[in-house]
């Protein structure tokens, strides 16, 4: 039998959403897909921050005034000497350690209580984990199951009945949420 989980990338969706949620973690995955997991999740929080840092270097450079309009004229020495600053390799190997330090801080910390709440958890600790927080944002959107659709899909059906077929979408709408939420 053939299931809408059976495709790799929908699996590895899942596994990300249930280790980005501290209640659960690697409780259901498979040790085996465990390391793929974090690596997966370790280039994610890389990304995040290259674009940040690229980001935050795009508005520095609009903020700094423009250059003046008197030009100084520069000996051929001048132009050879090299500015110190950190090389590439240096600052990316200075990435790579603090994401992988808040991954592994993240990821030996006790998991929460299955009644908490795991985007108050996260608000609490956006601190602590802020690449890994903001992947949070991103994969806890992700519903688990398709069921509270489908019942809004049915009550809909329930609303719009063939003597209402004329009804405009806005009155469908409130009757709707009207039909929901009212006891």
């Amino acid at each position: 039998m053939n299931t809408k989980y059976d495709d790799p990338g929908t699996q590895e969706l899942l596994d990300i959403a249930s280790f980005m949620d501290p209640r659960f973690k690697v409780t259901y995955i498979s040790s085996e897909k465990v390391e793929d997991i974090k690596s997966r999740i370790m280039s994610e929080m890389k990304d995040l921050a290259q674009k940040e840092g690229t980001h935050s270097e795009n508005t520095e450079a609009q903020t700094m005034e423009p250059p003046s309009e008197k030009k100084t004229k520069r000996s051929l020495g001048s132009l050879l000497k090299t500015n110190p600053s950190p090389t590439p390799t240096a600052s990316f190997m200075h990435l790579e350690q603090a994401v992988e330090a808040e991954l592994n801080s993240y990821f030996f910390s006790p998991t929460i209580h299955s009644e908490a709440d795991p985007l108050a958890w996260w608000k609490l600790h956006q601190v602590t984990y802020p690449k890994l927080t903001k992947l949070a944002r991103k994969y806890l959107c992700i519903p688990a199951a398709s069921s509270p659709s489908e019942m809004l899909f049915s009550t809909s059906g329930n609303v719009v009945t063939c003597q209402r077929t004329c009804l405009k979408p806005s009155k469908v709408n409130m009757l709707v949420f009207l039909a929901k939420n009212l006891p």
